[in-house]
């Protein structure tokens, strides 16, 4: 009887060794650091170029530096710079401009009622601070900015917003004054834009009054070109309601859609409409690559149909519907004007695909109705300007529900979020507007501390794009009749990639390995911010392995 036992036991081993070999793909290979001491910090940003990485890591005033060698892979150095942040500076970004990696804060004068703009240089083959802070901008008064969302941390962040030129050659800084009325239907936004080059030398500076109230307008996204011209993308309503049509029935938007362009040297803007053809745009932004090629490009819908309280994006602030009905493109010439408009509609059969029978019938039936099925909650993640002018996009289907349960028996009532984080869409639009091809990759993720190791990252090389997630295993061999499988955030996992042919969109899903298995320890604190693009085909990704170390793994897509 023992002997029949054992020989259960090891069978059952094999089976599930075998098990366990095949769900990982051997398209991948995955190779663990050392181990070295974790840097506990309340913020951590990854910065790869040139095929150098290091790590940021900001603990209040304490700023670390790590540099890694990205082949072996391994933790080089790691420097503490104390007390590095002034008491009242505020970090605002980390960019990469004309080949040196610059970090910016601000600093309040509060003596002098001045806002300051610093930058500090970081050598990339040092790992280390290069220089002093450099002061770059003074704003005399204070301006906007957003709460910090931290428990008694009362500084404000994105006073001066950074927008980085697709060449890295130029970068352009934003500021809004604090406005004088409070009624936003009697305000006009007072905006600062000052464009400098990658030396952090001016080439101009603008205070310019908006031409229209804050309530009637709506920015979409800014862009500076390589030689200093500044582009903003606005949403006009028609009146003072901000309602997206007037009336329940409406088949056109109840705003336009004007481009700004303040060339340099010029204090007013040349205003262009732009043509959306009674479309209801949900997301645009500007793209760009290094040759100079830009492109607007986003999502838009035929009616905004609602399906709910919850189908609500919280990006936008739980009051902005993402219902898609297809993806909208522009190209734009240096004089800013945008011409050969695209739409390319999201077809039924790939919204059916990997949904339930009962939405299945929902779409039909909407189909039917002619008011449209759609891709419910969708947001523009990434968008690549290929060196042939096509480009390829990738979005994804996110949003965050709002649950209120009874507290017990004082009768007080607790709340709480779900964050999910559910399919893919990725598209590729040829040079001549048309579209090469259209995949809704699937994926079910949901957690309880905000976006922690859900979402996705993009990369690509001239061949093939990569989606890579952490995702249930169930779901390695999913046919597109099938409900993907639930990963739960920070539990057991593998980290996934859907590899995409640029030249035909033909795909393929495996998996590189399983984040609670890996060399006999489990990682923790993984998430998708903590990885970065190498090379074409090398990624990084940094995990806490508990007793106080991290890893470095490094992942080589064959």
């Amino acid at each position: 009887m023992k002997q029949i036992l054992l020989l259960c036991a090891v069978l059952a081993a094999s089976m599930g060794n075998a098990q366990k070999n095949k769900t990982l793909s051997k398209d991948y290979e995955y190779k663990i650091s050392e181990p070295y001491r974790v840097v506990d910090a309340d913020d951590k940003y990854y910065i790869s170029e040139e095929g150098k990485a290091i790590a940021v890591k900001i603990d209040k005033r304490d700023i670390y530096i790590q540099k890694f060698d990205t082949d072996k892979p391994a933790q080089v150095s790691m420097k503490l710079y104390e007390d590095a942040f002034p008491k009242n500076a505020v970090y605002e970004r980390i960019a990469y401009i004309k080949g040196r990696v610059q970090l910016f804060f601000t600093q309040w004068d509060g003596d002098n009622k001045i806002e300051q703009l610093f930058t500090q240089e970081i050598d990339l083959d040092k790992g280390e601070f290069v220089g002093g802070k450099k002061l770059i901008l003074q704003v005399q008064g204070k301006v906007s900015g957003q709460a910090s969302g931290r428990v008694m941390d009362f500084n404000l962040t994105d006073k001066f917003p950074i927008y980085v030129s697709y060449d890295h050659s130029n970068f352009l800084v934003k500021f809004r004054r604090i406005p004088e009325k409070k009624r936003d239907t009697k305000s006009f936004d007072k905006i600062g834009l000052i464009a400098f080059d990658g030396d952090m030398n001016k080439l101009s500076e603008r205070e310019l009054t908006m031409p229209y109230t804050e309530r009637q307008m709506d920015n979409l996204d800014y862009y500076v070109d390589g030689i200093g011209n500044v582009y903003m993308l606005n949403r006009i309503f028609h009146d003072d309601t901000t309602d997206e049509k007037k009336k329940k029935d409406d088949t056109t938007p109840n705003y336009h859609l004007e481009l700004f362009t303040l060339k340099p040297g010029s204090d007013s803007f040349q205003v262009t409409k732009v043509d959306a053809k009674d479309a209801f745009i949900n997301d645009l932004a500007f793209f760009g690559n290094g040759k100079g090629d830009v492109v607007v490009a986003g999502f838009y819908n035929n009616g905004m149909n609602r399906t709910g309280f919850f189908s609500k994006g919280s990006r936008d602030g739980y009051n902005y519907y993402k219902n898609c009905d297809g993806i909208i493109t522009y190209k734009m010439k240096p004089d800013g004007t945008l011409y050969d408009m695209f739409t390319h509609e999201i077809p039924l059969e790939l919204l059916n695909q990997n949904e339930s029978k009962k939405t299945k019938r929902k779409n039909e039936k909407k189909e039917e109705k002619g008011e449209g099925a759609k891709f419910y909650d969708l947001h523009l993640r990434d968008l690549e300007v290929k060196p042939d002018g096509s480009i390829v996009l990738a979005a994804e289907q996110y949003f965050s529900v709002l649950h209120t349960t009874s507290g017990g028996m004082n009768g007080g009532m607790n709340t709480y979020y779900t964050y999910h984080y559910n399919d893919m869409l990725v598209a590729k639009i040829l040079p001549n507007g048309s579209l090469g091809w259209m995949k809704k990759i699937p994926k079910q993720q949901f957690g309880m501390q905000g976006r922690g190791s859900m979402g996705f990252n993009y990369f690509s090389n001239d061949k093939e794009c990569f989606l890579v997630f952490f995702d249930n295993p169930d779901n390695v061999d999913i046919t597109d009749d099938k409900v993907p499988a639930t990963y739960s955030d920070r539990k057991k996992g593998y980290l996934t990639v859907v590899r995409i042919s640029d030249a035909d969109g033909s795909s393929t899903r495996g998996s590189i390995l399983n984040a609670k298995e890996v060399e006999d320890f489990k990682l923790h604190q993984i998430s998708a911010d903590r990885m970065m693009k190498v090379t074409d085909n090398l990624l990084l990704m940094e995990a806490y392995k508990k007793n106080k170390e991290d890893v470095l793994i490094k992942i080589v897509l064959k």
